[in-house]
C-alpha cells in the first residue's frame, strides 16, 4: 500500500529536549538548512520542550508566531495517556516587530514539567502531519541530505514504511571520534534481525525515518517504558513484519557527553534493556522463534 495517500510526501522532524538549549539551536539549524533539490516534497521539524528551566521556552516563543506554538495542559504527574492531555495554541505574538529568527516549518510544544521520552516523542508524532517520521536527539545533528536521502529512498520504495542510515559519533565539539562509526546490516527477514539484536549483535538508535501508518499500527511508542524506549518500538515494527530498507548514507552526527543518555548505557544495561523488551514480547518473539541468548 503506498504510504502518501496522494499527497506530495512530507517528513516530519521531531525532537523533544530538555535544558539543552544551545545544543538544540544547533540541532535546529541543522534541520533548517535541509537541501531537499531536485525532490519536490516538504518537511516541517516539531520541538517539544519538556519542562526546561534553561531559556527554551523563551527563545522559541520570541522567534515564531503564536500559531506555531502549543502548551500542553495536564496534572504534571506524566500519568495520563498523552492522548488525553489538553493542547492549548499560544494567541499572543512575542516576536519583536512580528519577526523572528526561526522559519515557518518549526513548530514548538511546551510542557511545563519533565516527560519521559516515549511520552515527549508520542506528543511531538501528535502533532506532526507528515507521511513519515524522523527523530533527532536535541544534541544531534542532521546532514544537509539526510532528509532529501530518506525521501528519495521512501519515493523508491512506495511499499515500505520503515528505514534505517548509518550514523557518526562525535565528541561534545563535533569533533569525530575515529573507530565510534555505526554502520547498519542488511537482513533478509524480520526474524534474522530479531535474533541478531536479541544476540546482542546489533541495535537501532535515532538512525531511523519511519511511517506515521506504522507507528500507528504498532500502538506508537510505549509510555510505560522508560530507556531504549526506541529499541522498543523498532522491535515491535519488526515482529508486525515489516524489515527495515537499510540506507548506506550518514544520517546524523550522534554527540557524545557528559549529559547523555547514550554516556553510562554499558553492556550490562543494554543487556537488561533487552531482556525487558523481549519480556514484553515474549509471546510474539517465541512463536517466530527468536531467542532471547544475548551472546555478545
Amino acid at each position: 500500500m503506498n504510504q502518501l495517500d496522494g499527497r506530495k510526501l512530507k517528513i516530519s522532524v521531531v525532537t523533544p529536549s530538555h535544558n539543552r538549549l544551545e545544543y538544540l539551536k544547533e540541532a535546529v539549524m541543522s534541520v533548517s538548512v535541509s537541501c531537499l533539490a531536485p525532490l519536490d516534497i516538504e518537511f516541517e521539524h516539531i520541538i517539544h520542550d519538556c519542562g526546561s528551566t534553561d531559556g527554551t521556552k523563551d527563545y522559541f516563543i520570541a522567534n515564531l508566531p503564536p500559531q506555531r506554538i502549543f502548551y500542553i495542559k495536564d496534572q504534571g504527574d506524566n500519568k495520563e495517556a498523552t492522548k488525553d492531555r489538553q493542547w492549548i495554541q499560544a494567541t499572543e505574538d512575542l516576536r519583536k516587530d512580528g519577526k523572528g529568527e526561526l522559519a515557518d516549518h518549526v513548530t514548538f510544544i511546551r510542557s511545563e514539567h519533565k516527560v519521559p521520552p516515549s511520552q515527549a516523542r508520542n506528543i511531538c508524532i501528535q502533532k506532526s502531519t507528515g507521511q513519515f517520521i524522523c527523530v533527532l536527539d536535541d544534541d544531534d545533528i542532521f546532514l544537509q541530505r539526510t532528509i532529501h536521502n530518506f525521501a528519495h529512498a521512501i519515493l523508491l520504495n512506495p511499499t515500505k514504511k520503515f528505514y534505517v542510515s548509518d550514523f557518526l559519533r562525535v565528541n561534545e565539539h563535533l569533533q569525530y571520534m575515529p573507530k565510534e562509526d555505526y554502520y547498519g546490516w542488511v537482513y533478509s527477514s524480520p526474524h534474522e534481525m530479531l535474533q541478531a539484536i536479541f544476540d546482542s549483535c546489533h541495535f537501532i538508535q535515532g538512525n531511523v525515518c519511519f511511517s506515521k501508518k506504522l507507528y500507528d499500527e504498532v500502538g506508537g511508542y510505549d509510555e510505560k517504558v522508560g530507556m531504549a524506549e526506541d529499541l522498543d518500538l523498532y522491535v515491535r515494527f519488526l515482529i508486525h513484519g515489516h524489515l527495515n530498507v537499510y540506507l548506506p548514507m550518514i544520517s546524523h552526527l550522534h554527540r557524545m557527553h557528559t549529559a547523555n543518555f547514550s554516556i553510562g548505557c554499558d553492556r550490562d544495561k543494554h543487556h537488561k534493556d533487552l531482556t525487558d523488551i523481549y519480556g514484553r514480547n515474549k509471546d510474539r518473539l517465541t512463536s517466530m522463534g527468536v531467542k532471547l541468548t544475548l551472546s555478545n
